[in-house]
C-alpha cells in the first residue's frame, strides 16, 4: 500500500472517529424529557419579552420559526422554597401548554428538597394544561403550612425546662433548654445534635457545617436568637414568614420555626399550662374511615415520659394496615416507606420529642417534620393528644363524629404530586410554573 493511500485511509479513520465523538457527545447532552426545550424551540429565533412589573418572573423569550410564526415561549420564574428561591425555566407551546420544566437554580436540602430536580417529579409537567396544583392546594394559593400565632404567658414559674423535637432528614435532633428565675427567662440554649453526638454549633465553628461563605455561623445565629428571647421575654418578637424565616433578629437567616415551637413548649411547661404525665397505659380510638378502618393510638408513660407508642388502623375483618402494607395488600406508592414503616417513624419521633408540637401540619394533615412520612398524620396527632390529656389528668370526651364533606369540584388545570417530605420545595416549583403561566397569559391572552 503506497503512502498516499495510507494517508487517505488515515484521514477517513480520523474523520469517522471525530464524527463518533461528536455524535456521542450529542447523545450525552440531549436534555431529558422534562427539559424546558424541544427541538422546535431550539431551532427557533428568540425574541426577548419585557417582564418588568411581574414579581417572580425573571426573564421570558418568544420563539419564532423562519416565517415569523410563534412556536412557543420560555419563561424563567422563581418562588421561595424551603431554603431559598427555586428558579425554574418553563417552556410552553404556542397555545400555553407546558412542554416541560427545568430547575436552573436551587439550594434546597440535599436528597430531600433537591429531589424536585429529578425526572420522576419534573416529568409530571410534560405536555400538561396549566395552572398546576398539588393535592389539596387551591389554584392560585400556596399549600405551605401557615405559621401559627404564638401564645403569650403572664406568669412563668422558676425552674429548668427542656423540649426536644423530631430528628430532621439528616438525623439532627433539635433541643431548647430554658432557665426561668424570678419569673423571667434568664438563659436559653438551642442546639441540634446528630446520632454521633455532634452538634451543629461545634460543627459550624470548626468548618464541618457551613451554610454560607459569609454571614453568621449556625452557632452564632443560635446564640443571637437565644439572646433576643431573653431580652424580649416573648416569642411574639419573632414574626416568621411561611418558611419559618424572620427579619426580627439581625444576621439570622436560618428557619427559626423549630426554635420557636420548642421554646413555646418550655414556656408552656413553665406557666403550668402543660401538665406532667402520669405513668400508665393509655388508648384512644377514632371513627372508622370511608374504607372501614378504625384508627387507634396506644401510649405508655413511665417515669413521666412517653416510652412507647403504637398507631394502628384496623378494618371490620380485623386486618391492620401495618400487616396489609407489609404483605402487599395495602400499597400506597411503589417506592418510599410502607404504612407500617411510616407509623413506626411517627411513633419514634413522638417518643424522642415528647411533644406533638414537633409535628407541624398543612391543611391536608401532611408534615415535613418526619423524614419519609407522606401520609396524613392528623388522625395520629388527634388521638395521641387524647392519650396525653388523659395522662395529664384531664377528662377526655369522645370526639364528635362529623358528617363527611361533599367532594370539592374539580379544578381547572392539572394536578401533580409533591415529592415525599419536600412539600415546600415541591410547592415552589408549582408556584414558579404558575407564575410563568400568569405572565404568559398577558402575552397570548
Amino acid at each position: 500500500m503506497n503512502n498516499n493511500l495510507k494517508g487517505a485511509l488515515a484521514l477517513v479513520l480520523v474523520a469517522a472517529l471525530s464524527f463518533g465523538v461528536v455524535a456521542g457527545t450529542k447523545v450525552l447532552t440531549v436534555q431529558p424529557e422534562s427539559s424546558s426545550t424541544t427541538e422546535s424551540l431550539q431551532s427557533a429565533t428568540d425574541e426577548e419579552l419585557d417582564v418588568s412589573g411581574f414579581e417572580g418572573v425573571r426573564s421570558a423569550v418568544r420563539h419564532l420559526d423562519e416565517s415569523g410564526a410563534v412556536v412557543g415561549y420560555t419563561v424563567t420564574a422563581a418562588s421561595k422554597g424551603y431554603v431559598d428561591d427555586v428558579v425554574c425555566e418553563v417552556s410552553f407551546a404556542a397555545d400555553g401548554t407546558v412542554l416541560g420544566v427545568k430547575i436552573v437554580e436551587m439550594n434546597e436540602t440535599d436528597q430531600v428538597g433537591t429531589k424536585v430536580g429529578e425526572a420522576d417529579f419534573l416529568n409530571q409537567f410534560v405536555n400538561v394544561t396549566p395552572p398546576v396544583y398539588l393535592p389539596g392546594m387551591t389554584v392560585g394559593e400556596s399549600s405551605k403550612p401557615e405559621s401559627q400565632p404564638v401564645e403569650e404567658f403572664d406568669t412563668l414559674n422558676d425552674g429548668e425546662y427542656e423540649a426536644s423535637g423530631a430528628a430532621d432528614e439528616n438525623g439532627f435532633v433539635p433541643t431548647v433548654k430554658m432557665t426561668v428565675s424570678g419569673g423571667k427567662i434568664t438563659a436559653v440554649t438551642w442546639e441540634e445534635t446528630n446520632a454521633e453526638g455532634k452538634t451543629k454549633s461545634e460543627m459550624s465553628e470548626n468548618g464541618e457545617y457551613t451554610m454560607t461563605e459569609d454571614g453568621l455561623t449556625w452557632a452564632e445565629q443560635s446564640k443571637a436568637l437565644a439572646n433576643a428571647l431573653i431580652e424580649s421575654q416573648s416569642l411574639s418578637a419573632f414574626p416568621m414568614d411561611e418558611n419559618g424565616k424572620t427579619d426580627a433578629v439581625s444576621g439570622v437567616s436560618i428557619s427559626i420555626a423549630g426554635f420557636v415551637n420548642l421554646a413555646e413548649q418550655c414556656m408552656k411547661e413553665a406557666s403550668g399550662e402543660v401538665k406532667p404525665l402520669n405513668d400508665g397505659e393509655y388508648e384512644a380510638s377514632g371513627a372508622a374511615d370511608e374504607n372501614g378502618f378504625v384508627p387507634t393510638v396506644k401510649m405508655t408513660v413511665s417515669g413521666g415520659k412517653i416510652t412507647a407508642v403504637t398507631w394502628e388502623e384496623t378494618n371490620a375483618e380485623g386486618k391492620t394496615k401495618s400487616e396489609m402494607s407489609e404483605n402487599g395488600e395495602y400499597t400506597m406508592t411503589e417506592d418510599g416507606l410502607t404504612w407500617a414503616e411510616q407509623s413506626k417513624a411517627l411513633a419514634n419521633a413522638l417518643i424522642e420529642s415528647q411533644s406533638l408540637s414537633a409535628f407541624p401540619m398543612d391543611e391536608n394533615g401532611k408534615t415535613d417534620a418526619v423524614s419519609g412520612v407522606s401520609i396524613s398524620i392528623a388522625g395520629f396527632v388527634n388521638l395521641a393528644e387524647q392519650c396525653m390529656k388523659e395522662a395529664g389528668g384531664e377528662e377526655v370526651s369522645e370526639p364528635e363524629v362529623s358528617e363527611p364533606e361533599e367532594p370539592a369540584a374539580p379544578q381547572e388545570g392539572t394536578q401533580v404530586d409533591a415529592v415525599s417530605g419536600a412539600t415546600y420545595s415541591s410547592t415552589a416549583v408549582v408556584k414558579s410554573v404558575n407564575l410563568a403561566y400568569d405572565f404568559l397569559k398577558t402575552i397570548i391572552g
